[in-house]
């Protein structure tokens, strides 16, 4: 199994998670203006970390870290089939504790293994990688990214719209000082209530006054330009 992009093709068989419209939408949203060290963490098949690849200058550096051992020798794999084998690095590696790098992050972006009860699998890798082992996952990932960042780094995730309770308790607590400062809700269709939320995050303190906005992914039977303006530099 696999996905073509315009500059780059994924395999991701051997990945819990398979190519999704949530790391697409993400990884076509989020801004790359001035971002020289980007991290993706638990980066699964390696899409977030190339999209950041194919978005960011030259000399950037992305550093993929995921967890599972056959995720990361397939985004490893992915990597080096693709036009930037030197721009991103990927490692095996609990993204709570590997070693600090000796810079900081511009960007941390994230398609998390939330927990969520209603998303339990029979199959032990997919349930790891949807629910993180069944532990609550945003407080210690955004507090751990918000240890990471630069002076005005920013964390960037999607996260299904039932999180937003948690979401927003992680970023009140005292190990992880954060504020939203870019929101999208994301609808399938005009008639459907939001499902999905894009965030840009950062600092408390260096915050700047909150970007609200809306998108649809398909009216119609087609998708929308809002949706083709963020992904059309991938989808083909």
């Amino acid at each position: 199994m696999g996905f073509q992009c315009r500059q780059f093709y994924l395999k991701d068989d051997r990945c819990a998670m398979k190519v999704s419209t949530d790391s697409l939408l993400l990884g076509g949203w989020v801004r790359t203006a001035g971002v020289n060290y980007a991290a993706d963490f638990g980066c699964g098949c390696g899409i977030l970390a190339l999209m950041l690849a194919q978005r960011t200058d030259a000399n950037a550096r992305i550093d993929a870290y995921e967890y599972d051992a056959a995720a990361t020798q397939q985004a490893t794999e992915n990597v080096h089939n693709s036009p930037w084998p030197d721009k991103v690095s990927v490692q095996q590696t609990d993204v709570l504790t590997f070693a600090d790098p000796s810079y900081r992050y511009d960007l941390v972006i994230m398609n998390p293994p939330y927990f969520a009860a209603h998303l339990s699998s029979a199959n032990s890798q997919r349930q790891l990688a949807r629910q993180g082992a069944e532990q609550e996952i945003w407080q210690p990932w955004l507090a751990r990214a918000a240890q990471l960042l630069a002076p005005h780094g920013r964390i960037a995730l999607v996260a299904p719209q039932q999180a937003l309770t948690s979401i927003d308790a992680a970023l009140h607590t005292a190990a992880a000082p954060l504020a939203i400062i870019r929101r999208c809700n994301v609808r399938s269709v005009p008639q459907r209530p939001p499902y999905l939320v894009l965030l840009e995050l950062t600092r408390q303190g260096c915050e700047q006054e909150l970007e609200l906005e809306e998108l649809t992914i398909r009216e119609e039977n087609k998708y929308t330009d809002a949706f083709l303006q963020y992904t059309g530099a991938f989808y083909l």
